[in-house]
């Protein structure tokens, strides 16, 4: 039961677009936490992260600035900082649910793995062209512009989640990236879910493709070769035999590339250097515009008509801003480090690779999507920062 809820927390599908997941699954969790209390079979009490909570509340503060200073209305940035808040509060109703006992860790990171399993299976089905499987995985995102269904991205979406494109590939990245850190430390992963973990990713974007390559050097095992090996030739394959199919094109066009020998380039990464990058002017730098998001869907949501986070980051309140954004990711990651790794500054140093990279190209430092979510879940699972125990019971005695 616990795998369930930690797929419908973590990747927040929709459920057939009446219903966010993660929603009800955090409220649900919150009840039968409840249940617990009255029941007394929490003696232990609750244990609320203060210092985590502090500093989302924090973020959210320090978000009213750049209105304040520029006198705008977008109250976007506020707005989806409250539902990361209150995302993180379901989490720690999850966490005190079903994880706070000695053997939590090792609980959630089956439930983790069995999560995998699950959308590798039913990606690959949906790749294989079962309807009844597409229409389902179809149903559990969000309605995308009509021009994504049935185009050559259509295969992204073959995800049991809300969430698409770059944000599950940043989420899948970090995934893949704390469960080589896990298993350097443990050694108990299945040496399979590190092809499943490559399918599954690659079924997410390019991005994926890319950066995963960061966290296998980093944590690599030489166990590992057969998955990586059985990967590689899949891969190779799909690129040689099948480069005209449209969902290979695009999923494998930088592969495709360097085979016919144009380098390993992307349309992607072209269209965000010649597009989504530019300066700021000075008073940008200083305290922003205020402004984050256009309401524009013509010509582009986001302010700017940019894609990087860091100039989203910057344009709305300024260089201040990013490093705020900077530091609260850097607070959770550092956490998950001490919490699971004694303070790894391998596994600290590693992940920014792969976060600040991901945030030239989008929103990553602090944006609450389902990979930001999934660390804050994460750095829950420990004893590290300032921690309130409520309602401690007493034990029942035995007569």
């Amino acid at each position: 039961m616990t795998a369930l809820f930690n797929l419908f927390y973590l990747y927040d599908p929709w459920l057939f677009h009446v219903v966010r997941m993660s929603f009800v699954a955090g409220l649900a969790a919150l009840v039968v936490l409840a249940y617990q209390y009255f029941k007394k079979q929490k003696p232990q009490g609750i244990t609320v992260p203060v210092d985590s909570l502090a500093v989302i509340i924090g973020l959210i503060a320090f978000s009213v600035i750049p209105l304040l200073v520029n006198g705008t209305r977008d109250f976007s940035v506020i707005t989806m900082y409250v539902k990361e808040l209150i995302l993180f509060i379901f989490g720690v109703g999850l966490y005190n649910a079903f994880y706070a006992n000695v053997n939590g860790q090792q609980k959630v990171v089956r439930d983790l793995q069995l999560g995998v399993v699950v959308q590798f299976v039913v990606g690959v089905i949906g790749l294989l062209g079962a309807s009844f499987m597409i229409d389902f995985l179809l149903s559990t995102n969000a309605v995308l512009p009509a021009r994504f269904y049935g185009s050559e991205q259509e295969y992204r979406l073959y995800n049991i989640t809300a969430t698409a494109f770059f944000q599950l590939s940043l989420f899948y990245l970090m995934l893949l990236h704390f469960l080589l850190a896990y298993n350097a430390k443990h050694n108990t992963l299945p040496n399979v879910l590190v092809f499943f973990m490559l399918c599954i990713g690659l079924i997410s974007g390019r991005t994926f493709l890319l950066l995963s390559v960061v966290s296998i050097l980093v944590y690599f095992k030489w166990r590992y070769v057969p998955s990586l090996i059985a990967f590689a030739v899949l891969v190779l394959l799909l690129a040689y035999f099948l480069p005209e199919n449209p969902y290979v094109a695009h999923a494998l066009e930088p592969v495709i590339n360097l085979l016919h020998g144009a380098g390993f380039v992307s349309s992607s990464t072209d269209t965000l250097m010649k597009n989504h990058l530019f300066m700021p002017t000075l008073k940008q730098f200083i305290y922003g515009d205020g402004m984050y998001m256009t309401g524009e869907l013509e010509v582009g949501r986001y302010y700017g008509h940019t894609d990087s986070g860091f100039l989203r980051q910057i344009l709305y309140g300024g260089l201040s801003y990013a490093l705020v954004c900077f530091a609260v990711t850097f607070y959770f990651v550092r956490k998950v480090a001490l919490n699971w790794f004694d303070g790894s500054w391998k596994f600290i140093l590693s992940a920014f690779v792969i976060l600040a990279f991901c945030n030239i190209k989008a929103d990553t430092f602090a944006f609450p999507g389902i990979m930001f979510v999934m660390l804050m879940f994460l750095s829950l699972f420990g004893t590290q920062g300032k921690q309130l125990i409520l309602f401690k019971q007493k034990e029942p005695k035995d007569v």
